[in-house]
């Protein structure tokens, strides 16, 4: 999975939890600590939502390195010194 394809997975999954945060009324770091407290009941959409929060927080995790490792290489390609920043999506 490419750092793009993480960012564009993130941003699906961000969508996805904020639609279940505004029918809830709650935050998901919020429901998503009652889930793990037990003080929810279980239902079809907790589990989904409990599901996308924790995916997120892999996407998150696969992110972050896979940032460094990309930093890691623009550094090696300019010799440390400063590098563009570049559009990494193309328009059709």
């Amino acid at each position: 999975m490419t750092l793009e394809d993480i960012v564009e997975d993130i941003h699906g999954l961000d969508q996805r939890l904020r639609e279940l945060e505004r029918q809830y009324g709650l935050l998901s770091e919020d429901a998503y600590m009652l889930y793990r407290l037990g003080e929810l009941e279980q239902s079809r959409d907790l589990i989904r939502w409990i599901g996308y929060y924790e995916l997120r927080q892999e996407r998150q995790k696969e992110y972050a390195a896979a940032l460094r490792e990309r930093l890691l290489h623009l550094r090696q390609e300019t010799s440390g010194d400063p590098f563009p920043l570049r559009p990494a999506l193309t328009s059709a």
